[in-house]
């Protein structure tokens, strides 16, 4: 069997892996601050939603990316 459509297939947007390279960068330096969150200044409910904010910032980010990754030929 032979497949003979041409078509080409979406292209592979840039800035979208550079951004998911980005987002997981954040979730990585995200996870090794936890250590350093373990002193005394603030209480454990300021540290849990710093990092919650963190990684929901990177998992929004990484969505975003993911839903943008190729670009459709015009």
């Amino acid at each position: 069997m032979t497949d003979t459509t041409t078509e080409q297939p979406p292209a592979l947007n840039t800035r979208s892996v550079v951004g998911l390279g980005a987002c997981a960068a954040v979730a990585l330096v995200g996870i090794f601050l936890i250590p350093t969150l373990q002193g005394p200044s603030g209480g454990l409910n300021v540290r849990f939603w710093t990092m919650a904010a963190l990684e929901l910032l990177a998992m929004g980010g990484v969505v975003y990316f993911v839903l943008n990754l190729h670009e459709e030929p015009s």
